[in-house]
């Protein structure tokens, strides 16, 4: 029982890190269609089970979700969006969540020509030992991208389908590590939404900021109850640098990464315009909708992440700044990380 606690405690992570990179194709992939546009959403429905055997033991764990791209802007050749995944456990009904800016292409689109141009090119230099490409037709004006590499001890295979309008209308991926563990995850696409995209083109003021902030995790049922909490480091956040609309993220932590943000959101800010829209984003489709829904503790205003009626994350923003004030965030299993501003 243990292990299979743990390895669905792993599942939100393990979700994120597959699907982050679920179109492992490279930026080069440069050829926008006309039908991507500030605004167009394309929502997939994902499944993910990951399983470990030890000696006669088997342990194993499933989730299901939703991954959103909203289109935000085109700068040059790429295509900048936000990305929220949205996870559900299978076997707890736990919801976990990530909220990122993010490049889409080979994302949303891929271009039939580009591609096979592609990997007929890599084909002719040579591809290293282990690594695979492979393109063609699949059905009726559907095409199919496949990347695998291997080795003695693992093995990657991401295989992407999209239309002859270079729309991508599933992925899927697998991973093994030896023997004894492996993971498994597919996305469909299951609707295509126009949403209101306001045209932001200077970045909100909190960009030029570094703020720090208190983490804490809690164990809660977000409505209120919180079984417990406690310190979780503290991160200090600063733009390292800047192309066009897009900015690199440095956060110093306990680990030291960065992120990806643009003039529309980050990971500490957001644009005020998109505050004055009550609505940041709906999708009834699927029942999901993050609202500003009032004042909140610290002076600023409150939005929350709903699914079915029911939230399940909230941020708090400075609505001139734009600055995060304050967050929730669910990992899943019940876990919370609560972010809170201790210095701007």
């Amino acid at each position: 029982m243990k292990k299979l606690i743990f390895i669905s405690l792993l599942i939100p992570l393990i979700t994120i890190s597959i699907f982050a990179q679920t179109s492992r194709t490279p930026l080069n992939f440069t050829k926008i269609p006309s039908w991507v546009k500030p605004g167009i959403t394309l929502v997939y429905q994902i499944q993910i089970g990951t399983g470990t055997r030890m000696g006669e033991d088997f342990s194993g764990a499933s989730a299901q979700g939703y991954q959103i791209y909203a289109v935000t802007n085109i700068d040059k050749s790429y295509v900048y969006g936000i990305s929220l995944l949205i996870v559900q456990s299978i076997s707890s009904g736990y919801p976990s969540l990530s909220l990122t800016v993010d490049i889409l292409n080979g994302k949303i689109f891929l271009d039939p020509k580009e591609v096979q141009d592609y990997v007929k090119k890599a084909k002719t230099a040579g591809l290293p030992p282990g690594l695979k490409y492979e393109f063609g037709p699949y059905g009726d004006k559907l095409y199919y991208f496949l990347i695998e590499s291997s080795d003695y001890q693992s093995m990657e295979r991401s295989l992407t389908f999209f239309d002859d309008k270079g729309m991508v209308q599933k992925s899927s991926i697998l991973e093994k590590q030896g023997l004894n563990s492996s993971t498994a995850g597919e996305m469909q696409l299951v609707g295509v939404y126009n949403l209101n995209m306001p045209n932001i083109t200077t970045p909100p003021q909190a960009v030029k900021l570094s703020p720090t902030y208190q983490f804490y995790s809690s164990v809660s049922l977000f409505q209120g109850y919180t079984g417990m909490s406690a310190p979780h480091g503290m991160g200090r956040y600063s733009v390292a640098s800047s192309l066009g609309t897009a900015f690199i993220i440095d956060i110093q932590g306990q680990v030291r990464k960065q992120a990806l943000g643009n003039f529309y959101l980050g990971p500490y800010y957001i644009h005020p315009l998109l505050l004055k829209q009550n609505s940041i984003i709906s999708i009834p489709q699927i029942g999901f909708s993050w609202n500003v829904v009032g004042n909140g503790q610290y002076g600023g205003l409150l939005t929350q992440i709903t699914i079915n009626g029911t939230p399940i994350a909230q941020f708090e923003y400075d609505p001139n700044t734009g600055l995060l004030l304050s967050a929730t965030i669910p990992q899943g299993e019940g876990l919370y990380v609560s972010y809170f501003l201790v210095n701007r």
